[in-house]
């Protein structure tokens, strides 16, 4: 009733060898992303440090404006958030030892009732 049928898709090709993978090493060439094409603040970096800067064109530049303006508003968020976290944490230590001076402050009141406990007898 039921026939098992032919796989419909091709078999994988035969791992390369190791000698077959050094050939094509050989042809194997890297191209440089160009300036105008870069797209992420490393490649803009890079294009930087790599080209004079009379070879640079004028969008280049701008994008290496925009990555610079997003990096300073990220640095300022991030100093905002910091010194958020500061007050936090001022406010937690003021906080702490209120209760560590209200505790010590019940320690001696316990001592001194015990003290007065044990002189009366």
């Amino acid at each position: 009733m039921f026939r098992k049928s032919k796989p419909k898709i091709e078999p994988p090709p035969p791992t390369p060898s190791v000698e077959e993978m050094f050939e094509d090493l050989k042809t194997f060439e890297i191209n440089q992303t160009s300036i105008s094409n870069a797209t992420d603040g490393f490649d803009l970096e890079q294009a930087l440090l790599t080209e004079s800067a009379d070879s640079l064109t004028l969008p280049t530049w701008w994008k290496v404006f925009d990555e610079y303006e997003r990096k300073v508003k990220k640095l300022a968020a991030s100093e905002e958030d910091l010194e958020h976290h500061r007050i936090q944490l001022q406010e937690c230590r003021d906080k702490l030892g209120k209760n560590a001076n209200a505790l010590r402050e019940g320690i001696k009141k316990q001592q001194a009732m015990a003290k007065e406990a044990l002189n009366v007898n």
